[in-house]
């Protein structure tokens, strides 16, 4: 088993070369950077089918659990909403240039795409987004950001990313609505549910780091595949490509994964 946690760029290459030598591999997200190094990864693992996991640490949460559970089988679509207070972080800053982190669309809200995912046990096919404008030259226009995917069961997913706003307010604000219930976690310390006129709360925290590397583990041992499904992952990468699209064109852009597989 090979573990990569190197500068973003680097990923897709070291994760072919890792396929290829027949290791079963963990990756720090991003899966990759750009459409190319995607490809490139979809090919060798048609060639090398080793298990391959993103750290998407997020999904593995006891609180993301616990949701997950009273949120399945309602019979109704989803509509979550996500506010990341993510915090300013320079041009300069290695995660925000091109040639070794390539943004914090791909870097970091590539998380949050996943986590959709995982609510929802659905697959997004559109997005559309917009950023804040700014003269400010110290401002990343991209790191200002309101994002709507929607997703093949109807539901859908708001998305606030913003490094505008004050430290002091906690990073990470989930809401999730369906069938006359409300769930709320409060930046992965602690949540609540809201149902029948009544809240409980959820004694539950920590954004699954361990939880994550545990269940990889767990699979490798027992000669299973990766905790994430591999389209899954994909998906994930993709959208954060098409959140780029969208930007640039301001028009809304289909994810269809099927063109790369």
């Amino acid at each position: 088993t090979v573990f990569i946690a190197t500068p973003h760029t680097l990923h897709a290459g070291e994760v072919s070369e890792a396929l290829k030598a027949n290791k079963n591999v963990f990756v720090e997200k991003p899966l990759a950077t750009d459409l190319d190094g995607l490809k490139q990864i979809i090919e060798t693992k048609k060639q090398y089918n080793k298990p391959l996991m993103v750290g998407f640490n997020r999904r593995f949460s006891s609180v993301s659990e616990s949701l997950k559970k009273e949120f399945s089988g309602t019979g109704e679509p989803l509509v979550i909403n996500i506010r990341i207070n993510a915090g300013l972080i320079p041009k300069t800053h290695w995660i925000q240039l091109e040639e070794l982190g390539g943004g914090r669309i791909i870097g970091e809200m590539c998380h949050f795409v996943d986590l959709f995912q995982f609510f929802t046990g659905s697959e997004p096919t559109e997005v559309f987004a917009h950023r804040m404008s700014s003269d400010n030259s110290k401002i990343t226009p991209n790191d200002n950001l309101a994002i709507i995917i929607s997703f093949k069961d109807g539901s859908v997913g708001n998305l606030m990313y913003l490094s505008n706003g004050d430290t002091s307010l906690p990073k990470e604000n989930i809401e999730i609505f369906s069938a006359g219930k409300v769930g709320v976690i409060h930046d992965f310390k602690k949540a609540e549910i809201y149902k029948n006129g009544k809240k409980t709360q959820l004694n539950q925290s920590g954004k699954g780091h361990k939880q994550e590397v545990e269940s990889f583990l767990k699979n490798m041992i027992e000669g299973k595949d990766a905790p994430i499904s591999f389209r899954s992952i994909c998906l994930t990468t993709l959208t954060t490509f098409k959140i780029i699209d969208s930007l640039n064109t301001s028009l809304p852009q289909q994810i269809n994964i099927d063109e790369l597989f």
